[in-house]
């Protein structure tokens, strides 16, 4: 294995996103990286370890559609929906990141060694909130799912049981703000009963990609299918969110932004914005792809 990364949030590659998100009871947490994180939008698919063929199946055929239409997979490296969503991603030649709750010294599960072998060497990413030699803990995976919350456009539970493990990134990516897509079960399903409650707490139902993409602004209303032309654009091609519904201060941030990379403490002088006010407007608007985030805290309008 390569020596880690050490992201500290004042270094230059770490990701801006985080750094937004720290208040003054909670500083953004230093990252341990291994490989390279994606430049692509990333969507996060988890669920539960002991899932169902049908959930694995599911699973495949999304992260497939996901990866096609120009995304990245994000999930924990667990047995069961998580394998299934990183195996996917790397038969469809698409690029994927491991966020896993222990060092990456402590590969978890060790089973699992020889996938996280290939996601590097297939050019994506193993990530952790902890040095090299930590050993997983409970309360590890729990901080782990707010950053593979945090990190994504988007979090998909794909099956959940009413105390699975993976409620607790749906529950880290509701408190974010992010999209939570669920994949509804039958009512009689126990594996299936977190999803559940996580519909009836107001996650969007997700039976297709197409779900998805309308979730996070790349692609049609989940209501209406996708032609076969849409189904091939990838997400830098597919329709960017109507600028209408950004509040003010989004709108003065992409007003002064274009093709050239702009510092974050240029837009501050320029729209006459406070940091934090400015960093949370870059926030909403990368997550939404409408602006990239360069190094060094630059910023630039995404491509139609």
């Amino acid at each position: 294995m390569p020596p880690s990364i050490v992201l500290a949030p004042d270094t230059p590659a770490y990701p801006a996103v985080l750094r937004a998100l720290a208040t003054p009871e909670r500083a953004p947490p230093t990252l341990y990286l291994r490989g390279a994180l994606p430049t692509l939008p990333g969507v996060a698919v988890v669920g539960r370890r002991a899932a169902c063929a049908e959930a694995r199946a599911f699973t495949r055929a999304l992260v497939r559609d996901l990866v096609s239409a120009g995304f990245a997979i994000w999930s924990g490296g667990a047995f069961g929906i998580d394998a299934a969503a990183h195996e996917a991603a790397l038969e469809a030649s698409g690029r994927t990141v491991v966020v896993t709750g222990a060092g990456l010294d402590c590969p978890y599960p060790l089973e699992h060694v020889p996938l996280f072998d290939r996601v590097l060497a297939s050019g994506g990413a193993l990530l952790s909130r902890l040095p090299d030699p930590s050993p997983p803990r409970p309360q590890h995976f729990l901080a782990r799912n707010h950053v593979l919350a945090a990190l994504t456009l988007a979090t998909v539970v794909v099956e959940a049981g009413l105390k699975s493990g993976a409620r607790s990134a749906a529950a880290a990516a509701r408190k974010l703000g992010r999209p939570l897509g669920v994949v509804p079960h039958p009512p009689w399903s126990e594996a299936g009963a977190g999803c559940a409650e996580e519909l009836a707490m107001g996650a969007r139902a997700v039976t297709c990609a197409a779900d998805v993409l309308g979730a996070v602004g790349h692609g049609p209303s989940p209501r209406r299918k996708r032609t076969e032309t849409e189904s091939r654009l990838p997400a830098r091609d597919l329709p960017l969110p109507f600028e209408g519904t950004f509040g003010p201060l989004e709108k003065a941030v992409l007003g002064v932004l274009g093709d050239t990379p702009m510092h974050l403490d240029v837009i501050c002088d320029t729209i006459r914005a406070p940091l934090p006010a400015v960093a949370g407007a870059l926030l909403t608007l990368t997550l939404q792809a409408v602006v990239v985030e360069g190094p060094a805290g630059s910023y630039r309008r995404g491509k139609r």
